[in-house]
């Protein structure tokens, strides 16, 4: 039972960076606002029946493709997201893991779910920790550079 929890775990985060990646892969920067309305978010609350049909419908054909993908397939998105990781500042591709977090927390979960959501969660937190701690090195370095090397 376990693994089909994880199972279903890992299809909702794969569902929410699919649709994260998806909305990235204009050709045209997109502001905040239209990309929060690509993945369904916004700051109004739409309580239309018609609305959440939508987006149900949309997340069940996400899911349906996540399902159905071969080896292959999974191998290229795979790489795509590392492609776009490495493309992208850490920060950024750090805001937008937290922001697919916090869309994930707000589905209904199971206790083990959630569990697994919040140590991902944490995995997140002290990579980012780690990421600023090498980040103040470095420029602590170049500063002492420059203070002793620049006469």
């Amino acid at each position: 039972m376990n693994s089909v929890l994880e199972k279903d775990r890992e299809t909702q985060l794969k569902t929410s960076y699919l649709t994260f990646l998806q909305a990235h892969d204009k050709e045209k920067p997109q502001g905040i606002d239209s990309m929060l309305a690509q993945l369904g978010i916004s700051d109004e609350k739409d309580s239309s029946k018609e609305a959440k049909k939508e987006a149900e419908a949309e997340k069940v054909s996400v899911e349906k493709q996540l399902k159905q993908e071969t080896l292959q397939e999974k191998e290229q998105r795979v790489a795509k997201m590392k492609e776009y990781e490495q493309k992208h500042s850490f920060d950024k591709v750090y805001k937008l893991k937290k922001e697919a977090l916090q869309e994930l927390k707000e589905i209904n979960l199971t206790d083990s779910q959630r569990e697994k959501l919040t140590k991902l969660e944490k995995v997140l937190d002290t990579e980012k920790k780690d990421h600023d701690k090498q980040k103040k090195k470095r420029e602590i370095r170049k500063w002492i550079h420059k203070i002793f090397c620049t006469e």
